[in-house]
């Protein structure tokens, strides 16, 4: 019993060792590609995902028009056929015309 915690401990630690070490080499991989950046370049990044939230904002309104239109011609074609089929159908007699 003991020796199976034992194991249990050992590889507990060797993962927590492992994944800290993944850790540090992605932070250190992270610094090393925004280590050259300047607040010049982040302003200009930061102006060009403005640029992008505007852009998107403008098409999303966009595509909620359209839904909104076409929603409105639905329902203006279902209040038409609804018009229609409460209007009684004109009779044509033989002889006779309206």
């Amino acid at each position: 019993m003991i020796i199976y915690g034992f194991i249990a401990l050992v590889i507990g630690f060797f993962l927590a060792f492992c994944s800290s070490l993944y850790a540090i080499a992605r932070l250190r991989k992270f610094e090393q590609s925004t280590s050259d950046i300047d607040w010049a370049s982040l302003a200009d990044l930061v102006l060009d995902v403005s640029k992008l939230k505007r852009n998107a904002t403008k098409y999303q309104a966009n595509i909620n028009a359209a839904q909104k239109l076409t929603q409105k011609e639905k329902m203006a074609l279902a209040i038409q056929e609804a018009q229609m089929r409460q209007a009684p159908a004109p009779m044509n007699y033989n002889g006779m015309e309206n």
